[in-house]
């Protein structure tokens, strides 16, 4: 008996540290998100709300926050919440390799980007539809599959009540719900993650040694070029270089590259061939993301206006004008010059950003050189 109290006492205490453990987790996430919210303009309170969370969260992931339909969506729901936090981290301005750890250790990669110095840049654009359509096929088949388990038990059950229970075998129900489960599970996401993720880097069988440390990114130098090296992005099918500002705060990984020095900063995001793929049409999308950002953000942005579209033969441009303002409520007139050039019918996006409240004596020159690399006319205002 004493032996048995004992027993059931132990059980008692681990299932109250488990829960402890669970509420600690729950609480430490809608911190997180309240933070995050925040910095995308959004309500914070969102993140106690069920559903409406999701919502939010999809709507500054991707710009549309009815998308959160497919992560409710049984197996593509998994699919869809992988790419929700990529495109989590590239919203703030992180690389890939950051979004791995967001996807496989949220409790720790999630307050980091809450509480760090990052900010958010808008949902970056690209042709998502391939990832929307898988979503919704496998969620479709996760349905259909949830729909027949569903029908399987509640015909066992109503025969169980007219078979005695020595007759009634429960393998059967087992093997298949397991088997079906695993295989579309876990499969599908090892393959197509790990798989692709070689293919992106040209790693495969190798080691990668960058992978703890994206300021490490693989540069080669520009002849005649002072501040700007080169970087490549690969988005699995095509691979492109691209100068960034040679910074010790370079990050390059995948599709995306980012840097930043003296004031200026360097984003790029190489997206996929998917039909007739139109740079001011892409762009005018881009743009429209990040003036709503500015205006939502209103305690650091203020007087935002956009200069006329720039276009040409293969690329579009556009520069959206801002004052930022800073801690001690001083204006800092500031701009970002959005630009989509075609590579082989494969959008390539700058947007590059010059924040005057950081500026150095050596930022003109950095200014000088990124407008002749990257094809654009620029007029100081003196």
């Amino acid at each position: 008996m004493e032996q048995t109290s004992m027993i059931v006492g132990g059980m008692i205490m681990l299932f109250m540290a488990l829960l402890a453990v669970l509420v600690a987790i729950c609480i430490v996430t809608i911190v997180s998100l309240w933070k995050i919210f925040k910095k995308a303009g959004q309500p914070g309170w969102a993140a106690i709300i069920p559903f409406y969370n999701l919502y939010v969260l999809t709507k500054i992931t991707w710009g549309n926050g009815w998308l959160f339909l497919l992560m409710i969506l049984p197996l593509g729901g998994f699919l869809f919440q992988i790419f929700t936090y990529i495109k989590l981290a590239r919203a703030f301005g992180k690389s890939d390799v950051y979004a791995v750890g967001l996807i496989f250790l949220s409790i720790v990669f999630l307050p980091m980007l809450a509480f760090g110095k990052t900010e958010y840049h808008g949902t970056v654009q690209g042709n998502d539809k391939g990832i929307l359509i898988a979503s919704g096929v496998l969620g479709g088949i996760g349905l259909l599959m949830t729909v027949f388990f569903g029908i399987a038990s509640l015909l066992i059950g109503v025969n169980q009540a007219g078979v005695p229970s020595s007759q009634y075998d429960y393998d059967y129900y087992d093997d298949s719900y397991d088997d079906s489960y695993d295989d579309s599970y876990d499969d599908g996401y090892d393959d197509s993650y790990d798989d692709s993720y070689l293919e992106d880097d040209g790693t495969a069988g190798e080691e990668d040694a960058t992978s703890d440390d994206s300021t490490e990114a693989e540069t080669e130098s520009i002849d005649g070029s002072d501040y700007f090296v080169n970087v490549t992005l690969d988005n699995g099918e095509k691979s492109v270089q691209v100068p960034v500002i040679k910074s010790e705060y370079i990050s390059a990984s995948g599709s995306v590259a980012v840097s930043s020095a003296e004031g200026v900063m360097t984003s790029l995001y190489m997206s996929y061939a998917y039909g007739d793929n139109d740079a001011a049409e892409l762009l005018s999308s881009t743009v429209e993301n990040r003036v709503e950002s500015f205006e939502t953000l209103t305690e650091y942005y203020a007087n935002v206006t956009v200069d006329e579209m720039i276009t040409g033969d293969g690329y579009a441009l556009q520069q959206i004008n801002y004052d930022y303002i800073s801690w001690d409520d001083e204006l800092y007139p500031c701009y970002v010059i959005l630009k989509c050039d075609m590579v082989d019918d494969v959008p390539v996006f700058l947007e590059f950003t010059v924040d005057t409240s950081q500026t150095t004596e050596n930022t003109r020159a950095i200014l000088d050189e990124a407008f002749e690399l990257y094809g654009i006319e620029f007029e100081y205002d003196e």
